[in-house]
């Protein structure tokens, strides 16, 4: 097209017809500037096609570990249930002239509260590329954004409840070690496999529930692990659900 407007244009000049000469020279510029906005505009599309291509792809395997983090938080949530109903059942048991309970029953009770650290570890390998990157603005959903980004806010409130709770369980660990019988909690077969023998010394741990520092220390884990399950767990879980949705909502079915 523009060797034909370049041809009429040699032949305007040699026969002297400015006018027209004009008119035709104006019309190979339009021409080329329309050429030049087509193939940006392909170009543009070209680059916005990829960019979803990505974004779709991001969504999908943030769907997986969000997923995957959902199940994980609350697998976390009944092992931090379990603990705290175990906690409270022997801080019931524990006053001044306690004698309602057996050895077994103190270590059975005592194992079941210490040996588990409740710690949510979530995967976020997906999210930590996407943030790192800079890939983050290739989501076109405004809230979605925001509720990625805003994340790892959620997350380390939840991760500082959960070391204050760690550290009252390791207190828990280190009272009954000091002032109890550690053998004397190992009960059933399974602890024969570490090589671990009776204990030849009379002390148990049935005087523990008669200690008031025990006592206190059971009352501040159950608070803790109370307040990570109505607070702190439910209101990310509730975050989760909310990324779940959005992404959801982006993914082309």
């Amino acid at each position: 097209m523009i060797k034909i407007f370049r041809k009429i244009r040699y032949e305007l000049m040699e026969k002297n017809k400015t006018g027209k000469y004009f008119k035709y020279a104006i019309g190979e510029i339009v021409l080329v500037v329309l050429g030049i906005l087509i193939a940006l505009q392909i170009n543009n599309w070209n680059q916005n096609s990829k960019e979803k291509d990505v974004e779709q792809k991001y969504l999908v395997s943030l769907k997986e570990e969000f997923n995957h983090n959902l199940i994980e938080l609350n697998t976390v949530v009944e092992s931090n249930t379990f603990n705290r109903k175990n906690a409270v059942e022997l801080s019931s048991l524990m006053g001044p002239d306690t004698t309602g309970i057996t050895e077994e029953e103190f270590a059975h009770l005592a194992m079941n509260i210490t040996n588990w650290e409740v710690q949510y570890r979530p995967n976020q390998a997906v999210l930590d590329e996407i943030i790192s990157s800079g890939k983050l603005a290739i989501f076109r959903d405004d809230k979605l954004k925001y509720a990625l980004s805003s994340y790892y806010g959620k997350l380390y409130k939840v991760k500082f409840q959960e070391e204050e709770h760690s550290g009252l369980r390791r207190d828990i660990i280190a009272l009954m070690n000091t002032q109890g019988n550690a053998k004397k909690m190992l009960i059933g077969e399974e602890w024969e496999t570490f090589g671990i023998g009776e204990s030849k010394f009379k002390l148990g741990n049935l005087h523990l529930l008669q200690s008031q520092e025990l006592e206190n220390q059971l009352v501040d884990f159950i608070l803790t692990s109370s307040y990570l399950n109505t607070h702190y767990y439910s209101e990310l879980k509730q975050e989760i659900d909310i990324v779940l949705g959005l992404i959801d909502q982006e993914i082309v079915k």
